[in-house]
């Protein structure tokens, strides 16, 4: 276990700066002060990928703590050599999102720039949790940031496209849940991952899951 919380840092710094943002008036600062706060991600981001340990697949940078113990719901995050990858990539692509809608954006810039850090967070929070139903609370809670960003600030057709959009993810989300309603029964009772990938399910289970 980590004994310095430095995913939970890069994980919920996005987070951190959205009452930040709602201080300003000024759209420019609103805009400053965003970049300022996923440069600061993405450093924090670069210093995960110096001080990882190429050489073991184990998950390293682990933190845990009881969420909800008589579902065995815990608050697990931790990165192995490709997670850490899309953490480093996630917080790159933050900043460079910020700066590319430097001057696209010019409504509800705010707005906008909230959405942005907390779609990075959630992201953040999908590629890191080591906890089954952690995992889907942060790929369920991303799609909201998603949903307002196309339906407010897409193209011509960002109704429909949101709408549709809406649609698919919801669907596909409630065949997601199943499958891990299904993994929590026959894994033990746990959304650990670590946990529910050391076990062996039968091979009806898995098509079916699949």
């Amino acid at each position: 276990m980590s004994e310095f919380p430095l995913l939970s840092l890069i994980i919920f710094l996005p987070l951190a700066g959205v009452p930040l943002l709602m201080l300003f008036r000024s759209d420019t600062a609103v805009r400053w002060t965003a970049l300022g706060i996923t440069v600061a991600d993405f450093l924090l981001a670069t210093w995960l990928v110096l001080a990882f340990d190429a050489s073991t697949h184990v998950m390293q940078f682990r933190e845990s703590a009881d969420w909800v113990p008589a579902l065995g719901i815990s608050y697990a995050v931790g990165v192995d050599g490709i997670s850490v990858l899309f953490v480093f990539l996630t917080t790159l692509l933050g900043w460079i999102c910020i700066l590319a809608s430097w001057t696209a954006i010019d409504t509800r810039v705010k707005t906008f720039m909230i959405n942005l850090l907390v779609m990075q967070a959630l992201m953040l929070g999908v590629f890191c949790a080591l906890d089954l139903f952690m995992f889907y609370v942060f790929w369920e809670a991303m799609l909201v940031p998603m949903y307002l960003i196309i339906g407010v600030w897409g193209g011509s057709n960002r109704v429909y496209a949101a709408f549709k959009f809406f649609l698919y993810t919801l669907a596909g989300s409630l065949l997601f849940l199943v499958g891990i309603i299904v993994l929590y029964f026959e894994g033990g009772r746990t959304f650990d991952i670590l946990a529910l990938m050391g076990r062996d399910y039968d091979f009806a289970v898995q098509a079916w899951v699949f």
